[in-house]
């Protein structure tokens, strides 16, 4: 199973997200979007894995003292590798429990045999892949904003080209 560690969003800001993906088309930039339902914010990606346990244990171990936090959208951003860009909106969090999440998550996971992630965190929501055209582009600024209160263990799938993700785990952050 190909599976990734990621904090879900709500319908309203999923929305405000797709308007910036319109607004991103709109400003002629092309490539691979993705669609509004798999919007999330990753925290780990793990991978070809059946080691559902072990990271079902991760997961609880890490968000055990980690309250609920506000997390906003920011500004739009892109990945520049090889010509190509990941587009992003960026993501930031009112106070150090984010960070604390991550860094709890990725000691639980290397507990268990899991690599770790390179580098810090950098929390954004991916709005496409091998995007061309947006240079010049600028999101007006983002008021929206919402309480991260869970983390998710997902599987994706590619169904007929298109990639999809299903909910295998849910921990509620307390």
């Amino acid at each position: 199973m190909r599976l990734f560690i990621a904090i879900p969003l709500p319908p309203d800001i999923m929305r405000a997200l797709s308007a910036a993906r319109v607004a991103l088309e709109a400003h002629g930039a092309t490539g691979r979007f993705v669609p509004r339902e798999n919007y999330h914010i990753t925290l780990h990606f793990l991978g070809e894995t059946d080691a559902l346990m072990d990271i079902t244990d991760a997961i609880k171990q890490a968000v055990r003292d980690i309250r609920p936090f506000v997390l906003r959208l920011k500004e739009y951003g892109s990945f520049k590798t090889d010509g190509s860009h990941t587009s992003f909106v960026s993501v930031t969090c009112d106070n150090e429990e984010l960070n604390r999440l991550y860094e709890s998550l990725e000691s639980a996971l290397w507990e268990r045999g899991f690599s770790k992630n390179r580098g810090r965190l950098t929390p954004h929501v991916t709005l496409g892949r091998k995007i061309e055209g947006d240079e010049g582009f600028a999101l007006p600024p983002q008021k929206a904003a919402f309480t991260a209160n869970a983390v998710v263990l997902y599987e994706s799938t590619s169904v007929r080209g298109q990639m999809q993700y299903a909910v295998l785990h849910r921990e509620m952050l307390k």
